[in-house]
C-alpha cells in the first residue's frame, strides 16, 4: 500500500506480472458470503500459470476443497459446502 507509514518495521514487496482476476459469482457460481479466499487463491495461481511458474488451471471451489479433505484439514463433508476459507486453508493449497 503507497504512502502507508512503516511503523511495524515491516517491507513492503512488488510483485510484477499479470494475473486473471476471480471475482464472486464467476463461473455461474454463487459464493457471495463466503468465497473471498477460494476467488483469492485463485487469482495467485493464475499470476503462478502467467508467469510460467505452473502449467495447471487454477482449481474451482470444489478441487480446493477437495486438497483441504487430502491434507487432513477438513472432512470430507466439506466437499460440495459453502464454507470459508482463510489464510492458512490457501497456504495448504499452495503447499499442494
Amino acid at each position: 500500500h503507497e504512502g502507508l507509514p512503516d511503523s511495524l518495521g515491516g517491507k513492503q514487496y512488488l510483485v510484477q506480472g499479470t494475473y486473471e482476476y476471480y471475482h464472486y459469482m464467476q463461473d455461474k457460481l454463487n459464493d457471495s458470503g463466503w468465497g473471498c479466499a477460494y476467488r483469492s487463491l485463485q487469482t495467485i495461481c493464475s499470476w503462478f500459470r502467467r508467469q510460467s511458474f505452473a502449467t495447471r488451471p487454477e482449481p474451482t471451489h470444489r478441487e480446493i476443497q477437495q486438497t483441504l479433505v487430502s491434507v487432513g484439514d477438513k472432512p470430507p463433508s466439506f466437499v460440495g459446502s459453502s464454507k470459508w476459507i482463510g489464510a492458512f486453508e490457501i497456504s495448504l493449497c499452495l503447499d499442494e
